[in-house]
């Protein structure tokens, strides 16, 4: 299995908290620990060992959703 990367992008206001970024990261870390924050409005998070904990917790949960493989989301600059 490659690697597992999420690029995100946020639509922050011209006007945000100041601390508004370090507020998302702690919020990505709640998913990952792998984040990187791109200032001033993109992260990366690498999702490769964190995939099969979702997998396990939504199995679980008896969620009907599932992680597609090969999915590839990015930045789409």
């Amino acid at each position: 299995m490659g690697r597992r990367i999420l690029h995100l992008r946020f639509g922050l206001p011209a006007d945000c908290d100041a601390e508004l970024p370090e507020r998302l990261r702690r919020l990505l870390e709640d998913i990952t620990p792998r984040v990187q924050m791109i200032e001033p409005d993109m992260a990366v998070l690498d999702l490769t060992g964190a995939i099969p904990y979702w997998k396990l917790l939504l199995g679980l949960r008896g969620c009907g959703v599932t992680l597609l493989k090969g999915a590839s989301l990015g930045a789409g600059r």
